[in-house]
This record gives C-alpha cells, structure tokens and sequence, in this order.
C-alpha cells in the first residue's frame, strides 16, 4: 500500500472550490430575485403604481455592463488627463450624468430639502392657480368622484376659535400680578460661565436681552419648576431620563391680536384645567402645564387687559418682527438668569420648549379605519367612479382610493398631540432637533404616512430641542422678516440634525390678516415687483450673519427666487399680467460652496456625525424605532 503524497495546493484549491459555490449561490439567489421584481413589476403596473425604473432591480448582465461602463469610464478619464480626446458619445453622457449626481449628492441637505417645498402665496409673488400648486391638479376630479365625501368642509372650526378666543374665568385667588426679569444668558461668551446674550437694537447698539415676566408667583414657580425638573431629569438621549407626563412649556408670541388670537388653553379641546391645576406627588413627575404668551412691550397693557391671568413674557423692544421674537424665546430657554438684588440668580435652562403660533384652532388624531369601514368606502368610491365613467383597477394589489383613516377630535386633543411627539423624541434618544405636525387642508385622512423624516414644511407648531440646537449652533436668524420658521429648519439639517414631522395628528389654523406679519404681508402685496433680499433681510445685516446662518438665508431666498420666476414666466406665456423681476445686480450673495465648504462638502453618511465634537456631546443613532406604534416614514 502506497503512501499518500501531501499535496500542499489542496487547501488553495478547496478555498477557491468554496468561494465558486458560495458565488453559484449568490447568482443564483440574484437570479431569483430578479424574477421576483419583474413579477411584482408586473403587479404594479397592473395595480397603476409602477415604480421608476431606477428603484428597479437590473439584470446580471446589465449590471456587468455597468460595472464595465465604469471601469471604462475611469480608464478613458486618466487618458483624458494626459491629453487624449475621449471619442465614445455614451463614455461622456455618463460621465456628465455621474457630475450631475454626485453635484447633487453634495448639495446641503437643507437645499435638497427645499426642492419638495412650494412657496406661499401670502409670503411670495406666486399664482398657485398657474403653477398647480396647494392643490393637485386633478382636485376637481377628486371631489366630483367622492374621494372627499367625509372629509372636506365637514369639520367647522367656530365652536374651536370661539373657546380659544374666550378668556377664561378670573380665578378667586388673591394673587396679585408681579414682574420678574429675567436676562438670556450666552454660556459661549465672556468669561467661564458665560455672559449676558446682547442683541442688535435699531440704532446698531448692542444692548442685552433682558425681558419682563408678568404673572402671579404660581405662575412664576410653574416655570423655575420645569427649569428644575429638567435638571433633574436626565440628560438628552439618555435612557433612563425622566418621561414628561405633560405637554413641555408653550410660548405662544403674539402681535396685534389681543382680543383676535386663540390664547384660552384651559378650554376643553386644548389642554383643560386639570392639566394646569394638576399636582405633583413625586419628583419624577413633570410640573403642571404651562403657556406663556410673548408680546412686545408697546402691546403688553393691552394683552393684560384681554387676558387677566394669562402669563406674558414682555420683549426688550416693539415693532422687531416675529424672528426676533421666536429667537429670544429660544435663547431665554436656552439658559437664563433672574435679576436680584446685587447681581443675577442661579443659571436656569431647559431641554424642550413648545414654540406655537396664536392662530391653532383645533388638533385631531388620526385613527386607522376598520377593515369593515375600508371595504364600504371602497365599494362607495368605486360606484361613484362608475357613474363618471372613469376606470377602476380591480386588481387585489390596487391602492385604496378613498380615504384610509380617519378624525377623531374627542378629549383635550393638544395635550395628547404634543404628548405624543414628546414620547417618540424620548424613544429616539433625543436625536430630533426639531419637531412638528401636519397641518390639515381637508386631504389629511388620505395620507398613508405616520410619520416624515427630514420635512422642512414644520411650521406653526414646532418643538425645539434647545440642547442639540445649541450644540449644533443653530438659532432663528432675528434679523429675518419673513419665513423664519424655514430657514430654522434649513439651517438645522445643513449642520446635519433631523427634523422629525408628526402625521398621524394634524392640526387646523386660521389665516389671519392683522396681526404678526401683516406689515410684511402688505409690502408684498403693494410691491410691484419679486421679492428681494432686502425684503427678507437687510444687507447690513445679512453680512453680520455667521457662515451657517448666512447660507441658510442664501437658500431660503434663492427657493423663494425659485418658485417666483416659475410663476413670473407662466403668467408672461399666458399674456397676464406679472410681477418684475426683483432687481439682483447688486446683492451681497456669495457662492456657498465658498462660504460654507466644511457643510457643501460633507456627504451624509448614517454612520459618521456632522463634527467630532458634536458627536461627542449628542451622539446620533440611526436605528432608533418609534415606540409604540409602528412607524411609516416618508422620507419625501
């Protein structure tokens, strides 16, 4: 019997052996899966949803071409590099389109953000008829085939506004009104410790931002209260961190609308008297509600007379717009101290604050329909289409055609809406830096959505994480006179924070004429021709700004220059009368890609945090899921 030989290629051969199976595999499951996309292709296009192409699997040969395509292009791109023309015609369209890409794909996330974002005819010079926007084009259809039976025009908000806009009874206690004043505190500037915040007054000064608390003392304990409680809570992202059990404080600013505006939160639909008047047996437990109201001091007399036990916190000065409003808000959250007798008091701040306008008039929940209410309004919806004569997919993959939830508005609705977006910031570990809800136009049931992510139409009704803000840097510009909401939202996801949008509550408001920016809106209105830069800030200012801020101004004009040319050339096709164009020879923009390299350079990576330092102090997950209901997010 012979001796057997070692053979010491054997084991490189059963590696390869191994490897060749392992990619027989893969093609193999390839293969299969491309059969499954090509049939549920085939559903799709059935059902009348096909998706784009480019979300579609591609064959192995067509990936081979690709990945040849590429080697290619990179091939013919060194030999361009050293002097030799490049003849292949599909070697430069894809080369060009590889630009486009990864042009876009450098843009700041604020930016690409705006591209999904239309401009208001309130704020802009823009014809919504003309361009097809606020309503889909085919509105009229909808509504000849039912789609909006239950939902458009069937919720009236009079009872709402009537109780938001009744004060309510004057309490029985002998509590007299007192003044705190309270001073912003800059923890950036100055010595350890911080500085008082300063802020550019009218006539180029610097004084400090110091503002006037006006309310009782219970009033006053409400808030130092939900100063400590957030102290004591835990911080940001932490997981045992303290659960608020009511909503966080409201700052409510107001102008002009002493009598007009919707500031009774005790009514029943709001958050009802029991959430004010509510104790608070355990530290653990968040203090009872609180809304404070902001005014500017030239109004204050009149908003007290108004609302006799409403807390009011008055600004430094009158007539400085509703930024400057919105941003002491946010930088007396922030951190702040109480003037005493021979200095300040201890260093108070918060963690969240809720910033909402004075026109809310109702929020409602969004329930999911029964399977029995589902079928019957697909039945209803279908016959109403037969007798218009239109088409109806009976595939069993179709998607509904009516509605797919429905409104429930029983209880104090605010408190369970705000509560809600508190609870799945707390389940995300803080990483939100800002949040909010969708506002209802009539079509909010047809929404398949629970949830969007990285939305910046957030308006009216937001919630602040004042510690990712700071760390990030990010603050309402005061100097802005118009959109100041969007450019927040621009600004936070350029330093690359998350915006997170409720949809499964939406909220109504009213569309006021007097009151807020109504200056503003008139100038719009009178002004023959587009909107400037000057309308939204002056250019002194403007060039004051810090790199982040002043990029964030850039996109949020050159958006709004956006939509206002579209409507400007639709309207001159169509031989009406339009708008001039604003005059930009000589604006004080400059190319962002200069202004703000470190943001315009950054590609988003789910796994690496806009800075070091910032990771460090707020570090971002991506895997976090929302509890406890099942979430839905549109990233559109």
């Amino acid at each position: 019997m012979s001796a057997s030989v070692y053979d010491p290629l054997g084991p490189e051969r059963a590696e390869q052996r191994y490897w060749q199976s392992v990619a027989k595999e893969v093609d193999d499951l390839e293969s299969c899966l491309f059969q499954l996309d090509e049939q549920l292709a085939v559903l799709e296009q059935e059902c009348g949803t096909p998706r784009p192409r480019k979300k579609r699997l591609a064959p192995v040969h067509r990936r081979n071409h690709s990945k040849e395509a590429l080697q290619g292009l990179a091939q013919s791109t060194a030999q361009a590099a050293t002097g030799a023309v490049v003849q292949s015609r599909s070697q430069r369209q894809l080369r060009l389109q590889l630009k486009a890409l990864r042009r876009q794909r450098l843009e700041p996330a604020g930016k690409r953000s705006l591209k999904m974002l239309h401009v208001s005819p309130r704020y802009g010079k823009i014809n919504a008829k003309v361009l097809g926007i606020q309503r889909a084009r085919n509105m009229k259809q909808k509504i000849a085939e039912g789609r909006y039976f239950h939902t458009m025009g069937m919720f009236k908000q009079d009872k709402y506004r009537k109780a938001m806009q009744t004060p309510p009874e004057t309490r029985g206690s002998d509590e007299a009104l007192q003044r705190w004043t309270l001073v912003a505190w800059d923890r950036r500037r100055g010595p350890p410790g911080g500085q008082a915040a300063t802020y550019q007054g009218p006539d180029g000064e610097l004084p400090v931002l110091r503002m006037s608390l006006w309310c009782t003392e219970r009033s006053a304990e409400g808030l130092f209260s939900w100063c400590w409680w957030f102290g004591q809570r835990g911080q940001v992202g932490q997981e045992d961190a303290w659960v608020a059990e009511t909503p966080y404080p409201v700052f409510i600013p107001s102008k002009g609308r002493a009598k007009e505006a919707h500031l009774n939160w005790r009514a029943v639909h709001c958050f009802g008297d029991e959430a004010f008047d509510a104790e608070t047996p355990a530290e653990a437990d968040s203090p009872g509600a609180l809304v404070v109201v902001v005014v500017e001091p030239a109004e204050a007399q009149a908003y007290r007379d108004a609302w006799p036990d409403m807390p009011l916190i008055v600004l430094p000065e009158s007539e400085m717009g509703p930024a400057f409003a919105r941003w002491s808000v946010q930088k007396l959250c922030t951190s702040f101290r109480a003037e005493i007798e021979g200095g300040y008091g201890p260093l108070q701040h918060m963690q969240y604050c809720w910033l909402i306008d004075d026109s809310i008039t109702s929020f409602y929940s969004l329930e999911k329909l029964s399977e029995k209410a589902l079928e019957e309004e697909q039945q209803r919806i279908q016959s109403q289409l037969q007798q218009v004569g239109a088409i109806v997919a009976t595939t069993p993959l179709r998607r509904p055609l009516g509605r797919r939830t429905e409104r429930c508005g029983e209880g104090a609705m605010f408190a369970k809406a705000l509560l809600a977006v508190q609870k799945a910031s707390h389940w995300a570990k803080g990483n939100y830096a800002i949040s909010g809800f969708l506002r209802d136009d009539g079509t909010a049931p047809m929404k398949a959505a629970q949830w969007a992510l990285d939305s910046t139409s957030v308006f009216k009704v937001v919630m602040l994480n004042l510690v990712q803000l700071f760390q990030l840097q990010v603050e309402y510009v005061p100097q802005l006179r118009l959109f100041e909401d969007v450019c927040l939202n621009v600004q936070a996801r350029n330093s690359g924070a998350h915006i997170l949008k409720c949809m499964t509550y939406c909220y109504r408001a009213d569309n006021k004429r007097f009151g807020g920016c109504a200056a503003e809106r008139a100038a719009n209105t009178a002004s023959s021709f587009c909107t400037s830069l000057e309308d939204l800030i002056s250019a002194e200012a403007f060039l004051a700004l810090s790199p982040a801020a002043k990029a964030a101004v850039q996109h949020v004009y050159n958006w709004v220059h956006r939509d206002e040319d579209r409507s400007r050339a639709r309207l001159e096709e169509l031989g009406l009368p339009a708008p001039l164009a604003a005059d930009v020879s000589n604006l004080p923009l400059e190319d962002v890609d200069q202004v703000y390299p470190e943001e315009v350079a950054r590609i988003e990576d789910a796994s690496e945090p806009a800075t070091q330092s910032v990771a460090q102090l707020a570090p971002v997950q991506w895997d976090v899921q929302l509890k406890p209901q099942t979430i839905e997010l549109d990233l559109d």
